[in-house]
């Protein structure tokens, strides 16, 4: 019977060599999908967290705008709070807040100031020849004029009707308050323009001075008040 002839050493190494690198070659292979794998999940990941990034930023951005918004309206609804709506100037009780934290002031600094109490002479006939929007104008101006004659530590507020109250703070001498008082009748007395065409209107002031006059804000405002009228039954368009 005839053995079977031995395998070729060198045959049988070949194979084993091949099937070496053959292995070595899938490992290759596999290592290098893994890496590939591994570069797209990275991708796709910086990918999302660049689209949230995105989307953080906007929402920030959309916060930010919102908030300037909000910030804006709470400072109109303070202000409007404060406000007379048809002048801007202060309302009655800030005004009488302003009038405390002055006597505050003057008490503590040994200062004077002064509180000029501003009626327009005959304002009703503007209302009744032009309408109440022609007189609405008349007020608006006349804020407007007083805003611009003072100071940023003065203060104006709308008393009502064609009524204002005007805070001289920290008078120097206690003479000021009629002087610049002085002015303003000139000022009030300029013409003022409509759609209708240019109307004129005088201005009776009342002046109290702390603390010579009075000392509260009660007693300030009715002794302007009864100086105002003073001036009014005496023909109106002076200061007193």
């Amino acid at each position: 019977m005839q053995q079977p002839q031995d395998s070729n050493p060198y045959q049988l190494r070949n194979t084993v060599l091949q099937l070496y690198s053959d292995d070595q070659c899938a490992e290759l292979v596999r290592t290098r999908c893994e890496v590939v794998l591994q570069q797209r999940l990275w991708s796709l990941t910086q990918l999302q967290l660049e689209q949230r990034n995105s989307i953080l930023l906007l929402a920030l951005l959309q916060a930010g705008a919102l908030n300037v918004a909000v910030q804006a309206e709470l400072q109109q609804l303070t202000l409007d709070s404060q406000c007379d709506v048809l002048t801007q100037t202060l309302n009655r009780s800030t005004m009488q807040d302003r009038i405390v934290q002055a006597i505050s002031r003057a008490k503590r600094e040994q200062s004077h100031f002064g509180l000029l109490f501003i009626d327009l002479d005959r304002f009703k006939a503007i209302n009744d020849q032009y309408g109440h929007a022609a007189g609405d104008a008349v007020l608006q101006q006349v804020s407007c004029r007083l805003t611009a004659a003072i100071r940023d530590s003065d203060a104006i507020s709308r008393h009502g009707g064609d009524e204002f109250l005007l805070l001289l703070n920290n008078i120097k001498h206690i003479q000021d308050a009629s002087v610049f008082a002085a002015k303003l009748v000139l000022l009030l007395a300029q013409p003022y323009q409509l759609e209708q065409g240019t109307v004129s209107l005088s201005a009776s002031i009342g002046i109290a001075r702390f603390p010579a006059d009075a000392d509260s804000v009660g007693a300030l405002i009715k002794h302007a008040d009864a100086a105002m009228y003073r001036v009014k039954q005496s023909g109106g368009d002076n200061a007193l």
